[in-house]
């Protein structure tokens, strides 16, 4: 009822001109997100984050590329990191959190945003982001049944010199690297079967950590530009949010209102025109 008195009341026109105004403001204040993305193996996870960097300008944090940087820079604690690593062992969580820690509150993450890829794999990992004060302002899931999976990895082989995934089913190889192209252990049905259990298990414990309302489900077993579309419908209505939180911030000041009204009609918009 209140989409459509809206809608109804400012027109059409009036409404796309809010709707690019507010893409406008949205640039122009270089607003950054808190965002963490979930799915189980060959969900398409990498593929989304790829596209989500490309468009909005966010940082993309694996603890495992965290890891490989902070050694290879000879930094203090990733030459910590490298000891455990030399012996065979595993990195203490404690130092993983700290590698991390740092990381996100990098003014340059700060700044442009991040989306923990692979980060929250337990719930004492979520419950570290939540007590640094990282607490996502949106934890979408891709949701993929394991027949999907099952279909996708199946059919998936890797380069090992790019390291570029290909899917001999439905996006084969290029027939000059076609031969050197490989298959991983766990890509196989047995395995592929057992990951995606773990995935599943572990899922609804890692999530209780973080408030309810920031935990959003797609469909994602669609072709990737729809999935995608849905990400980014997810991801602009998590950012007009945080702009009309600013309404509310410091008094009524006339420009905070128009951006956080200008937020609103961006919404309402796209989800008229679904």
């Amino acid at each position: 009822m209140f989409r459509r008195v809206l809608l109804g009341g400012i027109g059409a026109s009036a409404t796309a001109a809010v709707a690019l105004s507010y893409k406008q403001s949205l640039a122009e204040e270089k607003m950054s997100l808190k965002m963490g993305i979930f799915a189980p193996p060959g969900g398409g996870k990498g593929t989304v984050c790829k596209k989500l960097i490309r468009d909005y300008g966010f940082v993309q944090v694996s603890t495992g590329d965290l890891l490989r940087d902070a050694v290879k820079k000879k930094t203090p604690l990733g030459m910590k990191a490298k000891e455990y690593m030399n012996k065979g062992e595993l990195v203490p969580a404690d130092l993983i959190h700290e590698i991390v820690g740092s990381h996100l509150k990098s003014p340059e993450v700060v700044e442009k945003g991040f989306v923990l890829d692979g980060v929250c794999r337990s719930k004492a990992n979520s419950e570290f982001i939540v007590s640094e004060g990282l607490t996502p302002d949106l934890c979408l899931i891709l949701d993929v049944s394991e027949a999907c999976v099952q279909e996708r990895l199946g059919g998936r082989v890797i380069d090992p010199v790019t390291k570029d995934s290909y899917n001999v089913n439905t996006m084969p190889p290029p027939p000059e690297i076609a031969d050197r192209c490989i298959r991983r252990k766990d890509d196989y049905p047995e395995a592929i079967t057992k990951r995606f259990n773990l995935y599943e298990k572990g899922l609804k414990e890692v999530l209780s950590v973080f408030p309810p309302a920031t935990v959003k489900k797609i469909p994602g077993e669609g072709p990737p530009d729809v999935v995608y579309k849905l990400v980014s419908k997810k991801v602009d209505e998590t950012l007009a949010h945080k702009k009309m939180e600013t309404l509310f911030e410091g008094g009524a000041d006339p420009k905070k209102m128009m951006s956080a009204l200008n937020a609103l009609s961006w919404v309402l918009t796209r989800g008229s025109s679904k």
